[in-house]
């Protein structure tokens, strides 16, 4: 027969064994990338719009090679810097960046470390990646004249844009849809949503395996901490309302939160970083629009009248 005293023990094993696996399963799910496969080679790019591209490989300053696509529009300073989201590959932003180079704007979209095209390396939301945005932005600054940056960025590349552009003065204007406003507290939220569980004592404990891998820390990746930085350029946020994995209430802290001039569009019905997908001709056209006033293009000859009642 078991004494208490040692089932008590097995049960306390067992429930510490359970702990420390699934914040591993966390911390495996938000900072290792996924292993690369023989399809990744086989991909659309810029070619499947009959753009005029080239491809480009560059390297940050802690030393990781990674890939961009460049969109030429030559004679044209304006240039918008697509990052894409987290664990996303780069053609997934091909459908704005093509229309967005059609308005007129010279578009680098680019990959992450860790991602197909670049060297394997741990997601770290942010915090490591804007070192890639950082070498994005001074290639766009050697390679086109006068150059006129604004950054579209998609949940984690919307905070990518936000770090990034708190270190980048010459950045003029962000748009940026379904960004989260504290790591942490969007890890515990989807932690409490899919286990029914308090998300902290997991979170903590992943974030300690994150400081292990990369000597960083979850709190370094608080976009509400840099928002006094971006003061006065414009943002414009954009959020599905029916976002599950970042709740729109993270575009509506960080619009509350900042001081200067700012714009937010809530796609009512819109699922997490889909507000292209619901409506692609009113997305292009709201996008192009405000990169249009706030870098300087002329493009009232390919923009049409948008109607107050479709941006309700």
């Amino acid at each position: 027969m078991v004494r208490p005293e040692t089932l008590v023990a097995l049960v306390g094993a067992g429930l510490l064994v359970l702990y420390i696996a699934m914040s591993y399963a966390l911390y495996r799910r938000a900072f290792v990338p996924a292993r690369p496969t023989f399809l990744d080679d086989f991909t659309f790019t810029p070619f499947e719009f009959q753009a005029d591209y080239e491809e480009v490989e560059l390297v940050t300053a802690d030393g990781v090679n990674f890939g961009a696509w460049l969109f030429r529009q030559p004679g044209s300073p304006q240039t918008v810097i697509v990052s894409g989201g987290h664990k996303g590959q780069r053609q997934g932003s091909l459908g704005i960046s093509a229309a967005l180079w059609r308005k007129g704007f010279n578009v680098i979209l680019y990959s992450y470390r860790g991602m197909p095209g670049s060297d394997r390396a741990p997601i770290t939301f942010g915090i490591k990646e804007v070192l890639e945005l950082q070498a994005v932005i001074a290639f766009a600054r050697k390679r086109i004249a006068d150059a006129r940056i604004g950054l579209l960025g998609y949940s984690m590349g919307a905070v990518v844009s936000l770090l990034g552009a708190a270190g980048e003065p010459g950045v003029q204007a962000l748009v940026l849809d379904s960004p989260f406003s504290d790591l942490r507290a969007l890890l515990i939220e989807n932690v409490r949503r899919a286990i029914k569980l308090p998300g902290s004592p997991f979170v903590w404990l992943a974030d300690c395996m994150l400081w292990l891998r990369t000597r960083s820390w979850m709190s370094e990746c608080s976009p509400r901490e840099v928002l006094s930085s971006l003061e006065p350029r414009p943002l414009f946020f954009i959020h599905g309302g029916a976002d599950e994995i970042t709740s729109v209430n993270h575009s509506r802290r960080l619009y509350d939160a900042y001081r200067g001039p700012r714009e937010i569009w809530i796609v009512q019905g819109a699922p997490h970083a889909g507000a292209y997908f619901a409506d692609r001709p009113l997305y292009v056209e709201r996008v192009a629009g405000f990169f249009a006033r706030h870098l300087g293009l002329d493009v009232s000859g390919h923009l049409r009248l948008v109607e107050e009642e479709e941006v309700s």
